[in-house]
C-alpha cells in the first residue's frame, strides 16, 4: 500500500512539474514574440485583406 502512495505522489509531482514547465514555455514564447513584434512594428500593422 505504501508503494502505491509513493508512486501516486511522484506522479502528481511530475504532472505539476510538467504543467509548470508548459506555463514557463508559453510565457517565454509570448515574451519572445512580443519583443519580436515590437522590434518590427511595420509587420504587425499590415492589414489583412479578404479580397484575395
Amino acid at each position: 500500500m505504501r508503494g502505491m502512495e509513493v508512486s501516486q505522489t511522484r506522479q502528481e509531482e511530475n504532472e505539476e512539474m510538467i504543467n509548470m514547465n508548459i506555463k514557463q514555455f508559453i510565457e517565454a514564447t509570448r515574451q519572445y514574440l512580443f519583443d519580436m513584434a515590437a522590434a518590427q512594428p511595420a509587420l504587425v500593422s499590415i492589414p489583412l485583406s479578404g479580397d484575395r
